[in-house]
């Protein structure tokens, strides 16, 4: 009795369809996928009901002839790729060939197309029983594809569609990649009849603009770097300007949108050192790379990608982003320097509308100049050789940080100096803390961690779970210049780093022992966990060991202040 048989292609074409269209938003990232590598310099999108009744893509690219529109119907019909050696350089969208058999097996399908320069089209219909008719037609540029009712012969699949707007949310994500991947091609949606995205045809920059939206490029830094044959051109968001998640982290390779999470944590790690440990930088990166060292074939929507030497892209994107930083690192997101402007705006309103009869009080502000109240806010006093020290110590302040000449401390916390360009506002803690970790950062990566030795060893009665790490890895300790001696379930502190001697010892070992522990069970993958541990640890240490907010310094040590940032990286 035979029990194993050969699937009906119909039955197959489903269960690829499950695989290649999850919900309608797959579907149109195929077929525009499709039109794309067609050479369409324009593609239009209908969509009702969430492309669940219908979907409707049209394109001008270079279409199919009579022959060619039948045989992109079957199973494994490609113009991409002849043999297994061209799986080792993909360089178009699609190349499978599942995606229009795979389409039509679960909708009511209709192609229209014509070869470019042909005599006339071919319009094919496959109906819900999967039956294929073909018919002469009128010529036409490029290809139309209608969809209609979608996942009808599979109930199953409509069940778990979620509600219209969700799958609306999907398309529009879907079309916006895309979109930044060409923004040659003009590409326009049409939701229920009215229109819902339209790019019209531009360059890189105008496109990220239209998509990303206009508070993103004012807060983007834009670097583009050669490294190792890879290109690598990138829209990074200024430290200050962040988000909650990784979603408006975007990245693509060779012209595919992408979401790798290598390429995430790598993004992270190369903003780590200026940005909170629990927000995301925004990003929109291209990477160019040879094709034959990307696999692409290693997901079936195509969504994820295999590099062959993984490090040195990493190597690329973070190199991308320190030099980036390294130029424009000190811009503010703009939105802060609005707020700001906004607040001190709202304060001389008011004192501008202030009567002049007003008497100083808690509830009443003085009378004013009204000339002084009209110059603007972060107006430069002229400069002139013979005037007096200020003046002079003013002009002379144009160093290449530009920091300028401390003025006046506020609250015992920050620091207000003056530049040739305006006010420099300052947090001396946070300053300050940046200046320790920085120092320490490059003592540990030239390797001249001075280990002090300790007049009396401190003894350590560490938790199991602690003990247990340390009898494995306490020799990982000793890059960070500490040194611990073990005695079955006692232990002993020897030496601890030079520059953090005057730390409380216990506190200092204890804490980095923790931050390898955290750090090591749960590193990103691709992620240097040595990196992530000196941000932690050094972070925490260098913190404690700055000035306080609250602690008065006097003109000559908020100079020295400002003089020793200007020496920081």
């Amino acid at each position: 009795m035979q029990s194993i048989y050969l699937l009906s292609a119909r039955v197959a074409n489903q269960i690829a369809a499950g695989e290649v269209v999850e919900r309608p938003a797959s579907a149109i990232k195929e077929l525009l996928e499709n039109s794309l590598d067609a050479g369409a310099k324009s593609v239009r999108i209908r969509i009702h009901q969430a492309g669940k009744k219908c979907i409707d893509i049209e394109d001008d690219g270079c279409g199919m002839s009579s022959i060619d529109a039948s045989m992109a119907l079957k199973r494994h019909a490609t113009s991409k790729i002849s043999d297994v050696e061209d799986l080792q350089a993909i360089a178009s969208h699609g190349f499978r060939g599942e995606a229009l058999p795979s389409i039509a097996s679960v909708s009511r399908f209709r192609m229209h197309t014509a070869l470019q320069g042909g005599q006339e089209g071919i319009e094919i219909t496959v109906n819900q029983r999967g039956e294929t008719e073909a018919a002469p037609a009128t010529w036409r540029q490029g290809t139309r594809i209608e969809v209609r009712d979608l996942f009808l012969n599979t109930p199953a699949r409509l069940r778990f569609m979620r509600t219209d707007k969700t799958e609306e949310a999907a398309i529009i994500e879907v079309v916006r990649g895309l979109a930044l991947a060409k923004s040659s091609v003009a590409i326009r949606l049409d939701v229920d009849g009215r229109k819902r995205l339209d790019f019209p045809a531009a360059d890189r920059g105008t496109r990220v603009r239209a998509i990303m939206g206009d508070e993103f490029m004012k807060n983007a830094m834009v670097q583009n770097i050669d490294h190792e044959g890879m290109i690598v051109d990138a829209f990074l968001g200024v430290p200050t300007y962040h988000h909650r998640d990784s979603t408006r982290m975007l990245f693509l390779v060779n012209g595919r949108v992408i979401r790798d999470r290598p390429l995430v944590a790598a993004l992270r790690a190369a903003y780590r050192d200026v940005m909170f440990h629990d927000r995301y930088p925004l990003a929109v990166i291209y990477l160019e790379i040879d094709p034959a060292d990307v696999d692409v074939n290693v997901h079936p929507s195509k969504r994820e990608v295999r590099f062959k030497t993984p490090q040195s892209v990493r190597a690329a994107l973070v190199t991308c982003v320190r030099v980036a930083l390294a130029t424009h690192g000190q811009h503010v997101a703009a939105h802060t320097t609005q707020e700001t402007i906004q607040t001190f705006s709202g304060r001389m309103a008011t004192l501008t509308s202030a009567p002049a009869s007003a008497q100083a009080s808690p509830m009443n502000y003085p009378s004013v100049d009204q000339s002084n109240i009209e110059k603007p806010l972060f107006h430069c006093p002229e400069v002139h050789e013979n005037k007096d020290e200020s003046s002079n110590a003013y002009a002379a302040a144009s160093t290449p940080l530009q920091l300028g000449q401390a003025r006046a401390q506020i609250h015992r916390r920050y620091i207000i100096s003056q530049n040739s360009e305006g006010m420099v506002l300052i947090d001396q803690h946070a300053a300050h803390e940046r200046i320790n970790y920085e120092r320490m950062k490059q003592e540990m990566a030239e390797g001249r961690v001075m280990p002090q030795r300790l007049l009396l060893p401190i003894p350590w009665q560490a938790d199991a779970l602690t003990a247990a790490w340390l009898h494995e890895q306490k020799e990982e300790l000793q890059v960070f210049g500490v040194d611990i001696h073990a005695d079955r379930d006692h232990f002993s502190i020897h030496s601890v780093p030079a520059l953090l001697q005057d730390d409380a010892s216990l506190a200092l070992v204890e804490e980095l022992v923790a931050s390898c522990r955290l750090i090591g069970a749960k590193a990103e993958a691709g992620e240097s966990g040595m990196g992530r541990v000196l941000e932690r640890w050094l972070g925490n240490r260098a913190c404690k060991t700055s000035l306080k907010s609250g602690c008065s310094l006097n003109i000559e040590e908020q100079s020295q202040l400002l003089r020793q940032m200007e020496k920081t990286p």
